[in-house]
């Protein structure tokens, strides 16, 4: 079974706010001065906030003089990156064979990363993607674990398109009935997609799972620690680290 899901995504996630920029004095073409608040340069646009008067401006990078242009590209480099607008697609293929016996079942998850670049102008720059994919135990439902991490690379051309597909993996449950005599094991749950720029900071995050969107929208601190698990981590149902052992069910 395939599950199909896509999204359109513009620059950041909400779980994180543009950083003040560096206050720059610059001039147009026409010699008119301006103190600026410097918010991002995407291709040739330049973002700025008015230092006067807080309004926001978008100028073209050819309308400053050309000191000011190399003021302006040179701080733009210690700010932020702000993505252009892209689809992200993420398809999760899920074959379930018989296992050892009639009620253990081995759980096949295969995973394809489809990104479109909307822009026709900026590209979606180098980035590391990590993939951190969660079960859930069949016995108690109460805990789960980290099946697999996996990382792969993210950079599109402008109007450009990829596709990745993740290696895949095998868990095993008992798929019988619940309760006392379920000998547990972990179903795929569901998972988060970051991406991280060459300092390993976050500057997007995706998952299609309500529980832990729940958990990680807003709270920085919760995005990154489930980012930077590794495979085997038992969790309980906040996605914090527990002192459960893992039961050897997943390979």
């Amino acid at each position: 079974m395939k599950l199909s899901f896509s999204a359109t995504l513009l620059y950041l996630t909400s779980a994180f706010t543009l950083q003040a920029g560096p206050i720059l004095t610059v001039n147009d073409t026409k010699g008119r001065a301006l103190e600026i608040e410097l918010m991002s340069v995407t291709g040739q646009d330049v973002r700025f906030k008015r230092v006067d008067n807080a309004r926001e401006f978008t100028m073209s990078l050819a309308q400053f003089d050309q000191v000011s242009q190399t003021k302006i590209i040179e701080e733009s480099a210690s700010l932020p990156i702000v993505l252009p607008p892209f689809d992200i697609e993420v398809v999760i293929g899920k074959r379930h064979d018989e296992g050892s016996s009639y009620y253990m079942v081995d759980q096949r998850i295969s995973t394809t990363v489809k990104l479109k670049n909307k822009s026709n102008d900026v590209a979606l720059p180098p980035l590391k993607g990590r993939m951190v994919f969660i079960g859930r135990d069949q016995k108690t439902e109460d805990d789960f674990t980290v099946l697999s991490v996996q990382e792969f690379k993210v950079g599109i051309p402008p109007a450009g398109a990829s596709e990745t597909s993740l290696e895949p993996f095998v868990t095993r449950y008992d798929g019988d009935q619940k309760g006392l005599h379920n000998v547990g094991g972990y179903q795929y749950f569901g998972y988060l997609i970051v991406f991280l720029n060459d300092k390993d900071e976050i500057v997007f995050d995706y998952t299609t799972s309500g529980p832990i969107r729940k958990i990680v929208n807003g709270n920085k601190k919760m995005l990154t620690t489930i980012s930077n698990y590794a495979k085997g981590t038992m969790l309980d149902d906040k996605m914090v680290v527990s002192n459960k052992p893992l039961r050897a069910f997943n390979r």
